[in-house]
């Protein structure tokens, strides 16, 4: 089914954040939460973050809804990362490592978990491990892991 309006199609950053938390909470069965998500502090805990970088050429034709002959940006580069958060002094530092591993698992099975179900209206085209960083603040252990992936707006998702 097609997105519902423009606003919806490009709103980007929360529907791949939400195709993550689906999928990371499943393979964790920790709680995962969004950029602009505001609550109070649990751990342990995983944060999901998307951002946007670029568009790429070429542009296409729309090839359906509403203007299948207007030509747009379909193709998209973004920056993933997953924090993973845990508390030490709540005795939550030896399972650090397992809740990194779960994820960099549930990340690299683009095929199964970045899907029609939980990303609707893209495709996922290339998904990169990028960049990685450990960090102890405080209490806290934290991993963040950043991947580079390009997603694309499927031609039939163009609203009507």
């Amino acid at each position: 089914m097609a997105a519902t309006d423009y606003a919806d199609l490009h709103n980007f950053e929360y529907h791949l954040e939400s195709a993550a938390v689906t999928f990371l909470n499943a393979e964790t069965g920790l709680d995962i939460f969004r950029t602009v998500i505001e609550s109070n502090v649990v751990t342990p805990r995983i944060e999901v973050n998307a951002i946007i970088s670029q568009a790429l050429d070429p542009p296409i034709l729309h090839g359906g809804g509403e203007f299948p002959n207007y030509t747009d940006y379909s193709e998209w580069v973004a920056t993933f990362s997953v924090r993973i958060v845990t508390d030490n002094p709540r005795g939550q530092s030896d399972d650090h490592a397992l809740y990194v591993s779960q994820c960099r698992t549930a990340l690299m099975r683009s095929a199964s978990n970045w899907d029609e179900t939980t990303l609707p209206y893209y495709d996922l085209k290339h998904l990169r491990p990028a960049n990685g960083m450990y960090e102890v603040d405080g209490d806290w252990n934290i991993t963040q892991l950043e991947y580079e992936l390009i997603f694309e707006i499927r031609r039939d998702m163009w609203p009507a």
